[in-house]
């Protein structure tokens, strides 16, 4: 069974990269609609100074100064030189599809994980809720083994066994986990 993740989140650790969000659709088409839908309420804002498609990704420049931006970008400047330079932001929205096939006898949840810094999938599967436990705790013990570290790693496996969404930022390990949502009335990812 495949499923489409969309993700809306703010490019690296901005703020605001705690509120990364992300949406689960049955297919590609509704994912692209509701992409299309938020991209279409930015085209209206003022701040919205560019919009970039590149594949499964759409990125969104905001600035509160949008002048500044016409003037300077892209004649004598780069993008990416002027968001960093000026209060600027950079929201991006990703599709990522999800084939949940070879989880189809299983009644124990899936993860998608996300890399806040560099925007993209974490990993490159969606682990069970153990394994998801097991190697954000070897990753952090690696990291950051402060007090500050272990309340997040506490926190964090708290959200994984009880809510939808968890988050961890330790240091320069920043990542959300969001619970890939089963096929209505059923207790596995089977269709």
């Amino acid at each position: 069974m495949k499923q489409y993740a969309v993700i809306h989140a703010v490019a690296g650790l901005f703020e605001g990269y705690s509120d990364t969000t992300c949406e689960f659709f049955p297919n590609r088409g509704f994912a692209d609609k509701h992409i299309k839908q938020h991209v279409d309420t930015y085209r209206e804002d003022e701040m919205c100074v560019r919009i970039e498609h590149d594949g499964d990704s759409t990125y969104v420049t905001l600035s509160p100064d949008a002048d500044d931006y016409k003037v300077c970008v892209p004649e004598d400047m780069d993008h990416d030189d002027w968001v960093s330079e000026n209060d600027a932001s950079v929201e991006v929205f990703r599709v990522i599809e999800l084939d949940m096939s070879n989880r189809s006898g299983s009644t124990e949840s899936c993860w998608l994980t996300w890399d806040q810094q560099d925007t993209c999938p974490a990993w490159d599967y969606q682990p069970l809720c153990m394994s998801l436990v097991a190697r954000v705790s070897s990753d952090v013990m690696d990291n950051d083994q402060s007090v500050h570290g272990l309340e997040q790693l506490t926190d964090f496996i708290s959200s994984v066994y009880y809510g939808s969404h968890a988050f961890i930022d330790c240091d320069d390990y920043v990542m959300h986990a969001f619970r890939i949502p089963k096929p209505k009335n059923s207790d596995s990812y089977d269709s």
